[in-house]
This record gives C-alpha cells, sequence and structure tokens, in this order.
C-alpha cells in the first residue's frame, strides 16, 4: 500500500505543504515547520535565500489539497484552452523547416 502525498487543509498556515510533509514522514508539525523557516533564514543568510520559498511554492503547486484528486498544475494543464495551446506548440515545434 502505497501512501500518496496530499496537502492538509485542516491544519494550515499557508498552503498546507509543511502539514503534508509532516503526515508523510510521521514528524511532529511544528518541528516540520520550524525547519522549513530555518533553512529558510539560514539560505538568507548565506546566499541562497528564495530557495526554500520557491520550492515550498512548487510543492504547493505539484502538491494536490487532501479534498482533491489534482494538484492545481494538473487542473490548469486540463482545462480546453491549455490543452489546445499546447497541442499547437507541439505541432509548431514538429514542423520545423
Amino acid at each position: 500500500m502505497t501512501a500518496t502525498l496530499h496537502r492538509k487543509m485542516d491544519n494550515k498556515m499557508l498552503a498546507g505543504v509543511c502539514s503534508a510533509i509532516a503526515a508523510q514522514t510521521n514528524l511532529d508539525l511544528n518541528i516540520v515547520r520550524l525547519a522549513v523557516a530555518g533553512v529558510s533564514v539560514i539560505g538568507g543568510i548565506i546566499g541562497i535565500g528564495l530557495a526554500v520559498p520557491l520550492l515550498y511554492v512548487l510543492a504547493w503547486i505539484l502538491i494536490p489539497a487532501d479534498d482533491s484528486d489534482q494538484s492545481p498544475a494538473q487542473r490548469w494543464f486540463n482545462k480546453p484552452e491549455v490543452k489546445d495551446a499546447i497541442d499547437k506548440a507541439s505541432d509548431a515545434l514538429k514542423k520545423k523547416p
């Protein structure tokens, strides 16, 4: 049995990414939040300040909420107009001169 990663909407501060990580790894939620905050601060001091916030936003986009079967990215890419644009771009790339 595989456990799927879902953002927890009942115990979130921003997007529920830390609560998803805590649930998946069986760690205390506050420890995960402190670790993310600490790594963000240390990253800012040593010069990689935007790495953790960017990874957090990426996780927010890619991990589905616990009340949904699709992530925000999946919902966006499944829109008909986005699918049409992707198909047109793919066709244009295939028609290279």
